[in-house]
């Protein structure tokens, strides 16, 4: 019984910790925010898989450099949290931007945290 609970709450740090992102999301954001916040969280996650996927397809487990010992999807982790956690910090005290602005805005974010990922990937 404990080992299964073990292997699974390994899993779930290891591979899908991010999905607190999208529980948290509901929260935070203001109700005509929730939909494109919660796409943009959808999409952190996806996209982080797939660089993970293709730095890993590479034959290179810990990035292309090497100076970096920690596993890629914990430097994922790391670089997304805190993008997410800046995109609800904002969303949450920009109560009235909506529409056109507020995806703007959110493509923005998501822009510079694909860059930043995808170095502190490589590294």
């Amino acid at each position: 019984m404990f080992e299964t609970i073990h292997y699974y709450g390994h899993l779930f740090v290891t591979e899908w910790l991010d999905v607190l992102w999208l529980l948290l999301t509901p929260l935070i954001v203001h109700k005509k925010q929730l939909w494109k916040a919660l796409a943009f969280m959808i999409l952190c996650m996806l996209v982080l898989r797939l660089q993970v996927e293709i730095v890993q397809s590479t034959g290179y487990s810990t990035g292309f450099t090497g100076l970096l010992d920690w596993p890629l999807m914990y430097r994922g982790f790391g670089v997304y949290g805190f993008f997410c956690a800046l995109y609800l910090l904002l969303s949450y005290f920009s109560p009235y931007t909506r529409g056109a602005i507020y995806l703007a805005a959110s493509l923005s974010i998501f822009f510079m945290a694909f860059t930043v990922s995808s170095i502190v990937l490589i590294i």
